[in-house]
């Protein structure tokens, strides 16, 4: 029987059974990094910038000598030269001088401020000044932005696209990382099959390819799928090569409570540790979480709408807490307005599929699809949640309403 978990009692244990997995590292060049794990503190190799730069195209000064200017005070300086992108500035200023410098220009060493273009005049070899200038006005100074030494990435650290070119811009070449996680994917069910022509009688395998791609995209490799029979010895044998092999086991099929599911009296024979037999959500009640000599296997329900809305509402769980991810964020959601009356389901926490339309507001229509249909995945844009003391909503309802993330 089951014995069932509350979502968030599901992952509260996830985080918990995950937290210690073994986990090996290698050196990986930075352009090459996206989605991997950092295992190391990395500090900058430099100052960014790593010299006093104008943020403006405009006159580099001193801010004393233009404290007081304005249009009706106008303070005139002569012109010592002019900045080149991209080459240092060997000019320096006098209380009599000033120099052009572009947008992102070495600003002369001595100066303390720049005046922006828009404020002055150029008459003859003369710049007049127009407004005044503060110290360190349109200047980013050396190390202002990063400092030399200063750390940049930290361990457990996903690296994103705006993380590399931090690391880029403060001299970093590569990163130790931790390794991917490796999976094997397996669909369980007498009626299962993966070749053509199909039989009546027999389905098409769908679950392994739907969590494969998954996996793929959230940076886990899938080396092995396949698909067996309810055959109690080959699943077992099945499990204990993969438990050998990889960092995951994810079974869709066999996890509820019926003659040929199999799948809780394999984790039994093999002393694995089932910390979740049964969830309330709906779809997705009969799911199983075990470990086994410090591997995770994840039992998934076998039809394919309730394998895949279990994988999408605990796989980040589980991710953060193999990699034990810091600072993780709540999920982005957009508010919009149901089109529709829809049922929630007292006791469980209902995953409902819905079409989003984006017209004057953004509006939303439940999907109604039994758990076994496939085609409501791919039609629906993303899913509402209705608590599980919560008895519906109502037409007009204002949802959170969550996207798949394609």
């Amino acid at each position: 029987m089951f014995n069932v978990k509350t979502i968030d009692e599901t992952k509260t244990l996830l985080r918990k059974f995950t937290q210690d997995y073994g986990l090996k590292t290698f050196k990986i060049d930075i352009d090459a990094a996206l989605g991997y794990v950092s295992a190391e503190t990395v500090y900058s190799q430099t100052d960014v910038p790593h010299f006093n730069r104008s943020t403006v195209d405009g006159y580099a000064v001193f801010h004393n000598v233009v404290a007081f200017a304005s249009a009706s005070s106008i303070v005139p300086l002569a012109m010592r030269g002019i900045v080149e992108m991209g080459k240092p500035c060997d000019l320096l200023l006098d209380n009599e001088s000033c120099v052009y410098v572009p947008t992102g220009g070495h600003i002369p060493n001595n100066a303390t401020a720049v005046v922006m273009i828009e404020n002055t005049e150029v008459l003859g070899e003369d710049v007049l000044i127009k407004k005044r200038a503060s110290k360190w006005d349109n200047v980013l100074l050396k190390g202002s932005d990063i400092n030399h030494g200063a750390v940049v990435m930290k361990p457990n650290q996903v690296i994103t696209d705006r993380l590399i070119g931090v690391l880029k811009a403060t001299g970093v070449q590569a990163v130790t990382v931790f390794k991917p996680l490796t999976a094997l994917v397996i669909s369980t069910g007498d009626e299962i099959t993966d070749r053509l022509p199909l039989k009546t009688g027999r389905i098409l395998d769908i679950n392994t390819h739907t969590v494969k791609h998954y996996l793929h995209k959230h940076h886990v490799r899938v080396e092995k799928t396949v698909v067996i029979d309810d055959n109690f010895a080959v699943y077992k044998e099945t499990v204990i090569e993969g438990f050998k092999q990889y960092d995951l086991v994810i079974a869709s099929g066999g996890s509820s409570v019926g003659t040929h599911d199999y799948t809780f009296d394999i984790m039994q024979s093999l002393n694995a540790e089932i910390f979740v037999h049964g969830i309330s959500i709906k779809p997705g009640k009969p799911t199983i979480f075990a470990m086994h000599n410090n591997k995770l296997f994840v039992g998934l329900p076998g039809q394919p709408t309730s394998a895949y809305i279990v994988l999408h509402t605990f796989f980040s769980t589980i991710y953060a807490g193999i990699f034990r991810l810091k600072d993780s964020l709540p999920e982005a959601y957009l508010i919009a307005k149901l089109t529709q009356n829809v049922m929630g389901s007292l006791g469980r926490t209902t995953v409902q599929l819905v079409k989003i339309c984006n017209d004057d507001e953004i509006l939303v229509t439940p999907i109604h699809a039994k758990s076994g249909m496939i085609d409501a995945l791919s039609t629906a844009d993303g899913y509402i949640i209705i608590d599980a003391d919560c008895e519906g909503y109502s037409e007009g309802d204002s949802v959170h309403v969550y996207r798949w993330g394609d």
